[in-house]
């Protein structure tokens, strides 16, 4: 199945309106480390690597070379995906902040806001895992992006591809051998990162989360 691309303009439009972040949001995401993207799958929508590869001046295949892989499902259905078996190449690890804040991925700007595939229709719900979603105005503030989001022209059908392996928990270790000796923008079965996803997803947001608790103690 091919995706009808999300046009540019409403890319735009969506991160005019939304800015993802607040002082006091941006805060706890600073005190967190970014937990929320050890061992997940970044995903962008129909569309969106070129209104990013836009924003930063470089053609499409040049960032699909830097910042995409991508997963096939087993009816041969493409969705592009972040870099398999690291943390998110737009994550700087010394400031802890995004170096493209101001159009960073959706799934990812708007997150504690995930969703949910029920029946034939897509909700969208605050993850409570999330330390945003535990103080009332950072939790008010991202049910603001819900209602943006919906209005974006996305098929059910690929919010259901997706829920195959969004709210999983992945190897880093096991994702970076398998990719080793890879292309810079590889083609990867559904299958391949299914037998690559981890356990103990509970467990590792727990000690991710345990740790920078203990971080901020010792400050």
């Amino acid at each position: 199945m091919i995706f009808k691309k999300i046009p540019i303009h409403m890319f735009e439009n969506f991160h005019n309106i939304f800015s993802g972040s607040t002082e006091k949001t941006f805060n706890i995401c600073r005190e967190c480390g970014g937990a929320c993207e050890h061992n997940k799958i970044g995903t962008l929508l129909p569309g969106e690597k070129e209104y990013m590869a836009s924003k930063l001046g470089i053609s499409v295949y040049e960032f699909k070379t830097r910042y995409l892989d991508i997963l096939e499902m087993d009816d041969g259905t493409r969705i592009d995906v972040l870099k398999l078996g690291k943390l998110c190449p737009f994550l700087n690890r010394e400031t802890d902040e995004c170096e493209c804040r101001e159009f960073k991925a959706i799934l990812c700007k708007i997150y504690p806001v995930v969703f949910k595939v029920e029946g034939e229709g897509v909700t969208f719900i605050i993850d409570s895992w999330c330390q945003l979603s535990k103080k009332k105005e950072c939790k008010s503030y991202f049910e603001t992006a819900i209602p943006l989001f919906s209005a974006l022209p996305v098929p059910a059908e690929w919010f259901r591809y997706v829920a195959s392996y969004d709210d999983l928990c992945f190897d880093y270790d096991q994702l970076k051998k398998h990719r080793k000796g890879k292309k810079p923008c590889e083609v990867f079965s559904l299958q391949e990162l299914l037998d690559l996803q981890k356990d103990d997803l509970g467990a590792e947001r727990l000690q991710l989360y345990s740790e920078t608790e203990t971080e901020k103690l010792m400050v």
